[in-house]
């Protein structure tokens, strides 16, 4: 009997297989049909797909990430694109013109600031994420300034905690994160939560961008507990914080 794995409709597979690559940087015919549970032909004629896209580069016998610093990488491989698109249209309204604001790493922050762009609002963008400075990168009404630090591979982003965060007031700021529940929200890495701990400390308003498919997904270390001037936008309206 075949398993639910080999249901997969050919947008959830290539979806994985460039989950797979990401984490990996490469992978075989062979292994690809092995955790698919598909045939050898299915395996090749998606990763031509994916190579057409522009998203991989094939190999003698397998495929190696491409375009994984490409903006459009992020979003093949992020799930609920729906929801997010719509969490980030919504967002976008709480953006004035002349605000300074911080746009976190994540697949909803990158909608959010793909649909900044064609608002055309002028603002100030302060970022940490490789993949939004790459999408913002011909925006001209918009001025950007990067945070760096450590490039953290596995998030597309660089991490200081040493830098002086006093220094930055921002009037907002867009967060993304790995879970949330009534207490709280969360991320996986203890760097990531202390960084964004930080950047909320230095923000008048925090909104916390996130789709329902998070919502009771507790993670490892909170980030913070809500409070007053910390707001959910989700795709969700019955889940209330």
């Amino acid at each position: 009997m075949k398993t639910n794995s080999t249901k997969l409709i050919p947008e959830e597979r290539r979806r994985r297989i460039l989950q797979l690559l990401e984490k990996e940087g490469s992978i075989t015919v062979f292994d690809l049909s092995q955790i698919l549970k598909v045939s050898f032909s299915t395996v090749r004629n998606d990763l031509n797909y994916l190579e057409k896209e522009g998203l991989i580069k094939r190999t003698h016998g397998g495929a190696i990430a491409k375009e994984r610093f490409n903006p459009l990488f992020q979003k093949e491989i992020a799930g609920h694109a729906r929801e997010k698109l719509e969490i980030a249209k919504y967002a976008v309204q709480f953006v004035e013109n002349d605000d300074t604001i911080f746009i976190d790493a994540g697949s909803t922050t990158l909608a959010f600031t793909e649909e900044l762009i064609n608002s055309n609002k002028k603002c100030h963008i302060v970022t940490n994420s490789l993949y939004i400075i790459n999408t913002l990168s011909n925006s001209t009404e918009i001025n950007v300034h990067v945070l760096g630090g450590e490039f953290i591979r596995s998030n597309m982003n660089f991490i200081d905690l040493e830098q002086n965060f006093e220094k930055y007031k921002f009037k907002k700021a867009f967060m993304g994160i790995n879970g949330f529940n009534e207490d709280g929200f969360y991320v996986h890495e203890l760097s990531e939560a202390n960084f964004k701990k930080k950047i909320i400390k230095s923000s008048k308003i925090a909104y916390i961008l996130a789709d329902h498919s998070k919502y009771n997904k507790i993670c490892a270390n909170l980030v913070e507990k809500w409070k007053q001037n910390y707001i959910l936008v989700t795709d969700d309206r019955k889940i209330e914080i």
